[in-house]
Order: structure tokens, then sequence, then C-alpha cells
């Protein structure tokens, strides 16, 4: 797994949507993991106009540049990729929470069904 540049880690910032979900797929079944911000409340949920929302990155570094303000008492936690699809997706689908896959600092971020991502993620 190589590491980006600042430069491909801008890029990837500004891509759209769905290039930014490609991505997080991709890089979710290489590492085998996925992250997301944890507190001693656990981890973050945000609202949306769609109700509440699990964000999750691809890596740590792009999860710690959420956590600031608000969220400055957060830390990027790795979820293996197995207890992600069995046991968040699951849990998630049930609560109906949908997942903010990979946002920007724009608040951007492709907001999927646990359906969805289990599909794409595969098995």
């Amino acid at each position: 797994m190589t590491e980006l540049s600042m430069d491909e880690r801008v890029q990837l910032l500004v891509s759209p949507d769905s290039e930014r979900l490609a991505y997080f797929i991709e890089q979710a079944k290489a590492t085998e993991q996925v992250w997301s911000l944890s507190n001693e409340e656990g981890f973050v949920m945000v609202e949306t106009d769609e109700g509440d929302c699990v964000m999750v990155w691809p890596d740590a570094e792009f999860a710690s540049q959420w956590a600031i303000e608000d969220w400055d008492d957060c830390e990027p936690v790795a979820v293996s990729l197995t207890s992600f699809k069995t046991e968040w997706l699951p849990s998630l689908a049930m609560d109906n929470i949908t997942v903010a896959v990979f946002p920007n600092i724009e608040d951007e971020g492709k907001l999927s069904t646990a359906e969805e991502l289990t599909a794409l993620l595969g098995d």
C-alpha cells in the first residue's frame, strides 16, 4: 500500500462523492479496515436531513482532519472490515442509520445505506 502524497490527499478531498466512495471501498478491502471517530461517549454520530448518520474514512489521517472544534475530543479509531461488515452494518441497517462515506472538510460525503455498503464491500 503506497502512502498518498499531500497533493494526492488534497485531490481526493476535492473529488466528487462517487470517487471518494470508490477510493474508500478500494482502501477498505486492501487494508481490511475502516476508520471512524470516537470519544469517551463512543463513536461520533451526526444529524443530516435524512436522519442520524455515522461517518467513516479510508484512513486515520483523513478521519483526524475532522477531530476539531466540536469533535476535538475525538480520535480516529480503526474498525476491522470484518467487524464493520458483520456487526456495524447490520446494526446500522436495523436502526435505519445512514453512513457518510469519506466526508471531506466541506461536510460533503456520500450518504449510503448499510445495505448499499454491504453490497459494495462484498463477501
